[in-house]
């Protein structure tokens, strides 16, 4: 399929890149406030959001999982949201299990009784049907099957949003997808859906966001380009995200909240830029799989760099040569 590109004025919130600015941005907590409040019906304070956070699979052979946002409340509970335009509505509901079990495998320390184990909200937000029932709330609970009205509380909660649906949900979910599928003025129909289209529209407007769009551009029509010729089964979903990557390292510090406290700012920073060295990591090592096994010499070399500018260089390197004899010897030049 032949890419079309759209102005930045054309995203809507449920676009990848105008999602992830909007929870970074300086409003992003609001934001998520927003969104806990009409999916989940529930008012939050003290949060901290996670954008794009990645976990790693326990080896560098095994999938890992990156979350569109990841927000904690206090450590009691914790949400997942996943906007999602393009996956296959099939793989929904085992993508929907191991993205819980490998992120609930890091929640409980050794020692911890399973009672400890935080509420896990996991939320699909769909522009397609992922049941074909025309709802718009899918909520999904494990229950027993042979006593459905006995409770079965585990603390987890998976909702599937379809953004057009026209059965269940309430005037505050349908006003708010709405919104999300298409983020245009005439959407904005409560005072808090127009205080987000102000927001929204600030931040179309900023230059710096434009650099960083051009950027996710090119570097989407890069990895289109060798999926394709690779072959690579997951090329197309990567593509879209590495332009993220790509853009996220330019005025990553600008609209943070004034007033913060100054460790958590600090925290958060590190933690974003923690993330986007992990993507770059986990790139690599899915494009190297496609060309051989790499030796315990590549890999602990890959595990152990932090530098940003570094791990894209070799981005590049594995993505435009064949041998991984020829690779080793690239990554070792890039380092001097």
């Amino acid at each position: 399929m032949k890419m079309v590109k759209r102005d930045l004025e054309e995203l809507n919130l449920m676009d990848d890149f105008l999602f992830f600015e909007a929870v970074s941005g300086e409003k992003g907590e609001w934001f998520c406030r927003l969104l806990i409040k009409a999916i989940c019906q529930r008012d939050v304070k003290n949060i901290q959001i996670y954008p794009q956070n990645i976990i790693q699979g326990n080896d560098t052979m095994r999938h890992g999982i990156r979350m569109d946002l990841y927000v904690d409340e206090s450590g009691s509970c914790l949400y997942d949201f996943e906007p999602d335009k393009y996956t296959d509505k099939k793989m929904l509901p085992k993508r929907n299990r191991y993205y819980r079990a490998l992120l609930d495998g890091r929640l409980l320390e050794s020692g911890k009784e399973y009672d400890k184990l935080p509420d896990m909200w996991t939320i699909f937000i769909l522009t397609k049907d992922p049941f074909g029932k025309d709802r718009m709330c899918y909520t999904i609970k494990n229950k027993i099957i042979e006593e459905p009205d006995t409770q079965y509380e585990d603390g987890a909660v998976s909702l599937f949003l379809y953004t057009k649906g026209a059965l269940g949900g309430n005037k505050q979910l349908t006003q708010l997808l709405n919104y999300l599928s298409e983020s245009k003025e005439e959407n904005a129909v409560s005072e808090e859906l127009k205080e987000l289209h102000c927001y929204v529209t600030s931040i179309k407007h900023r230059k710096e966001v434009g650099v960083r769009y051009m950027k996710s551009w090119e570097l989407e029509k890069m990895w289109r380009k060798e999926a394709r010729e690779e072959g690579l089964a997951e090329g197309r979903e990567l593509g879209k995200r590495i332009g993220i990557e790509e853009g996220r390292k330019e005025g990553r510090k600008e609209g943070r909240e004034e007033g913060r406290e100054e460790g958590r700012k600090e925290g958060r920073e590190e933690g974003i830029g923690q993330g986007r060295v992990e993507t770059l990591k986990e790139m690599i090592f899915l494009v190297l799989a496609q060309k051989g096994k790499m030796s315990d010499e590549m890999i602990e070399k890959i595990q152990q760099q932090k530098d940003m500018d570094v791990l894209e260089r070799w981005l590049h390197i594995v993505l435009e040569t064949d041998l991984l004899g020829e690779i080793q010897e690239k990554l070792c030049d890039t380092v001097h």
